[in-house]
């Protein structure tokens, strides 16, 4: 008599064709072409229908996500391991039985997750994360600058902060006055989608940025914000001071528009915020920008001249520069300002977890360097390069 051939069941069935569809897209995402067609017009799709279902949530439904998945991989190697004890114990008394019904249905279940999870970081993440910077193969190489480019730069970038500087509200002590969280994000979403005639991928469905629950972990771990590319939710560290919450959410706010890599968010967000047409949010990106493209200026003099007549000549061209009076000491103040009302922010709350404050650095620290080698592979360079040059082309197209 023949033996009787075991039939596929039909929940092994749907995981196969899951798997082969997921395989045969993994292997295009190291195609670069392919990932940019992909965020051009399938992620877009993608993107609105996920940021709507969980902009529903009032709190940050990825983060939720993350502690629940943390809790079944705990619980699932408590299991496997009574589980295995139980069967090896089975098997030297030499019993026979069924196998453990529950046990199986549970297996069933965290792989049904596990492939989810896949699912959504192939085609949430990995394949816009690979291909070109910003989509365009002319951006996946780095340059270098002049001095005199770097001068220019910081000249636009100064008299737009000095024109912020004059329209920012202030109260009669003369701190800044900054607006409630959700009309600071209305500003921020309408002048990313701004820069839309130039980046395509910023048009579209946006979903309001959440305070993460666990902030004080993100702050141990300096971490101002992160976008769950699950769920497609922007959170934020709710210990973020003021001033810079307009250029970190407008940075995470590109990475939730597919701009994934690190140079493609720092950019647009300082882009974003320095052509913004609100003081405050222009102020923000000059002040964390201009002093970078400044030092940058400074040290090409003075590695073309030498450290002498480099800075005879930065002092000569810093007389024929445009009369814009930016008043430095001033931006030191408010970010100093801004920074000890966030600290006042954090001292008032409870820290159950603060004892782990040593260890979360300590894992940030391991972070931070894993994230600098893989940002080396994908032309980090803080994203002033990029800035550089959409107004270097700016200049050149008359603009």
């Amino acid at each position: 008599m023949e033996k009787e051939t075991k039939k596929v069941g039909l929940y092994w069935k749907i995981l196969l064709v899951v798997a082969a569809v997921w395989g045969v897209f993994f292997a295009l995402s190291f195609i670069k072409s392919f990932d940019d067609w992909y965020v051009d017009h399938i992620f877009p799709a993608i993107q609105q229908v996920v940021g709507r279902i969980f902009n529903v949530f009032p709190f940050a439904f990825g983060e939720i996500l993350m502690y629940f998945c943390a809790l079944l991989v705990l619980v699932t190697v408590i299991l496997s391991l009574v589980f295995g004890i139980r069967w090896i114990v089975r098997k030297c008394r030499k019993k026979t039985g069924k196998r453990n019904t529950f046990y199986r249905v549970y297996m069933k279940s965290v792989l049904v997750v596990a492939v989810l999870f896949l699912w959504a970081y192939l085609f949430h993440w990995w394949i816009p994360y690979n291909g070109h910077v910003f989509g365009e193969k002319n951006q996946d190489r780095t340059r270098g600058f002049t001095a005199q480019e770097y001068r220019y730069v910081r000249i636009q970038v100064g008299i737009k902060c000095m024109e912020a500087m004059k329209a920012i509200p202030r109260d009669a002590d003369g701190r800044i006055i900054y607006p409630d969280k959700k009309t600071a994000y209305e500003v921020i979403a309408r002048n990313v989608k701004k820069l839309s005639d130039r980046y395509p991928r910023l048009k579209g469905y946006y979903s309001k940025p959440k305070a993460a629950l666990c902030s004080d972990v993100l702050e141990w771990m300096y971490i101002g914000g992160y976008t769950y590319p699950y769920t497609m939710e922007i959170t934020y560290n709710k210990y973020v001071d003021n001033l810079y919450w307009y250029t970190m959410i407008a940075h995470e706010t590109a990475h939730y528009k597919g701009f994934y890599k690190e140079n493609e968010g720092e950019c647009m967000g300082i882009l974003a915020c320095i052509l913004s047409d609100d003081p405050l949010m222009v102020y923000s990106g000059c002040a964390d920008y201009y002093f970078t493209v400044e030092s940058k200026y400074i040290n090409a003099m003075i590695e073309d001249y030498g450290l002498e007549e480099g800075l005879k000549r930065i002092k000569e061209e810093f007389a024929q520069d445009p009369d814009y009076t930016l008043d430095e000491q001033q931006i030191f103040l408010d970010q100093e300002d801004a920074a000890r009302v966030a600290q006042e922010a954090y001292e008032a709350d409870s820290h159950p977890l603060e004892n782990y404050s040593d260890t979360a650095e300590e894992v940030a620290d391991t972070g931070w360097e894993t994230q600098e080698v893989i940002a080396a592979e994908n032309y980090y360079d803080d994203g002033y390069r990029l800035i550089m040059e959409y107004f270097l082309k700016e200049r050149e197209e008359g603009r």
